[in-house]
């Protein structure tokens, strides 16, 4: 029973990848057969990764908790939801064009 509560209050590196995964498969399912490489490379997409990382960093030393990491995902994933709905409207404007 310690152990499992200790896997819940301290992260490994495998639990974040899992739950970063987690978040990239939404991310991927909700782009579906529109190409991501565009959003990738937008600012805000790249802030919000760069985020994570830190989070990450800082979890693994013990200077986060798993409040901020649940935090910051969640805006990354926003983030590309965001870059998502800007994809989504340009191509109607297109077709509407």
């Amino acid at each position: 029973m310690h152990r499992q509560r200790a896997f819940l209050t301290s992260p490994s590196i495998s639990r974040l990848g899992g739950e970063l995964s987690a978040v990239i498969n939404r991310v991927r399912s909700a782009f579906g057969p529109i190409p991501m490489h565009g959003s990738a490379a937008r600012p805000q997409v790249q802030r919000a990764e760069q985020v994570v990382d830190q989070t990450a960093r800082q979890l693994l030393r013990g200077e986060a908790d798993l409040s901020a990491w649940y935090r910051v995902l969640r805006q990354y994933e926003d983030a590309w939801m965001i870059e998502l709905e800007k994809v989504r409207g340009a191509r109607a404007e297109r077709c509407a064009a």
